[in-house]
């Protein structure tokens, strides 16, 4: 368990507030909508509300992030935020094709959403097309994704957000803030197996002493791709390893599709509380309003 030298950000998106001391706000929970498609959208709903419902009964925050993987389906992901979700509510965006990208935005900003919008991600493969749109049609918050393709050790993580291995004019950071976006959150990359995947953990606590910003990470990336565990109840797996994240002293978890929530919630929640706990006795940090230990334990 830590507590940082560097100053931490705290930053705030309709009522959540992602960053700060281990022990000071709960750990924010990002669950996956629409990883295969829109097809089923009355599942999604179900799963969605469930997602809320257990946040509500945790106090663990949560946010869904919307898998957008073809132009034909921007209009029905957009219908289905504004329809289902609560009024401001944050959600966050996930576009692969980057050339998809500045069409959300322009969709997102027609329909009067930035304010509520975490795009993910700005990355190494940024296009010129992407920044200006970016810089035309800002969202609040913007995770980056810290991989870098010459070097994967948390070193390396460090220097795409500094200078971009120089295989870019800035480093992402300067590059995001460039773009008008301010409040950023980074992802420290998780790896497949095999590719120095725990990096990813061990990169946590080095970004944050260095930038004093919020940190997290898609462990269940290598969980997914982890096939020898498909013998065993992957669930249990995912939970627990997104329990790394916030022991490491992380902010936030992109713990995988909404049908995992009912294992994580109560994982995070229980350890938010061990942790703040112990941080509060040893470094003095306060939790919350809204820490889960303040919420169970008044």
């Amino acid at each position: 368990m830590f507590s940082f030298t560097q100053k931490q950000k705290v930053f705030r998106i309709g009522g959540i507030s992602i960053g700060g001391q281990p022990g000071e706000y709960p750990t924010v929970l990002f669950g996956g909508v629409f990883f295969k498609g829109i097809s089923q959208l009355e599942e999604a709903k179900k799963n969605l509300d469930c997602m809320l419902e257990l946040s509500q009964s945790t106090h663990i925050p949560a946010i869904p992030d919307f898998f957008i993987r073809y132009e034909k389906d921007i209009p029905s992901i957009i219908d289905f935020i504004i329809s289902e979700l609560p009024s401001q509510h944050p959600f966050s965006v996930d576009i692969i094709d980057s050339h998809l990208k500045p069409q959300v935005l322009s969709n997102l900003a027609k329909h009067d959403l930035l304010n509520r919008t975490i795009y993910n991600s700005i990355h190494i493969g940024i296009t010129e097309k992407e920044r200006k749109t970016l810089h035309r049609h800002p969202p609040a918050m913007a995770i980056i994704l810290a991989f870098n393709p010459k070097d994967n050790s948390p070193d390396g993580r460090l220097e795409i957000l500094e200078n971009s291995a120089h295989l870019l004019n800035k480093g992402l950071l300067e590059i995001s803030r460039d773009a008008g976006v301010e409040k950023i959150l980074i992802d420290t990359a998780a790896m497949a197996p095999g590719e120095n995947s725990g990096a990813a953990i061990a990169a946590i606590p080095v970004i944050k002493e260095e930038y004093g910003l919020p940190v997290g990470c898609a462990i269940h990336n290598v969980v997914e791709k982890s096939h020898w565990l498909t013998s065993f109840k992957k669930t249990i797996v995912d939970a627990s390893s997104n329990a790394l994240i916030s022991l490491f002293g992380g902010d936030y978890a992109l713990y995988g599709p909404l049908t995992l929530s009912s294992s994580v919630f109560p994982v995070i929640a229980w350890e938010d509380i061990l942790i703040s706990e112990y941080v509060e006795n040893y470094f003095g940090v306060q939790p919350s309003n809204g820490h889960p230990r303040k919420r169970f334990f008044p």
